[in-house]
């Protein structure tokens, strides 16, 4: 497994986590329980864009690079349970593993492999998260493609 240490510094590396400690500590826990070389794969110039409810956008100025870089975007409702959201990053890190972007061929099988990375480091997909998705007014009437 990743250190803690580690962990934190990718966190704190992150822009705009910084006004958002709920967030920062699911994401702390959710990069702790990855082993360290998916941990070195996923944050691999990966740059977290994360916006609570009611933000209407959001601007971030990053480095110069020569790199590929990742963007994973999030919206974040002020209602949600730290578990649901534990659950949400671990799917989208699910994503950055996968190294590409959905094609409509693809049908659910991204979604699926996303929630088996999820699975595998902890944070499993359970039916409560489910319903509190179709509940919330951010989510609801926007049901997962496997579903």
């Amino acid at each position: 497994m990743v250190s803690t240490s580690k962990v934190k510094k990718f966190v704190k590396s992150q822009q705009s986590l910084h006004l958002y400690k709920k967030v920062q500590k699911a994401f702390v826990d959710v990069l702790k329980s990855l082993p360290e070389d998916e941990f070195n794969i996923i944050t691999d110039n990966l740059i977290l864009m994360v916006l609570h409810e009611g933000a209407l956008g959001q601007v971030m100025h990053f480095p110069k690079t020569v790199k590929k870089f990742r963007i994973m975007q999030l919206i974040i409702p002020k209602s949600i349970p730290i578990k649901i959201m534990r659950y949400i990053i671990a799917h989208e890190l699910g994503h950055v593993i996968q190294d590409r972007n959905w094609k409509k061929s693809d049908g659910a099988k991204l979604e699926n492999n996303a929630d088996s990375w999820a699975k595998k480091w902890g944070f499993p997909l359970e039916s409560s998260f489910r319903e509190w998705m179709d509940k919330d007014r951010l989510i609801m009437g926007k049901r997962r493609a496997k579903e």
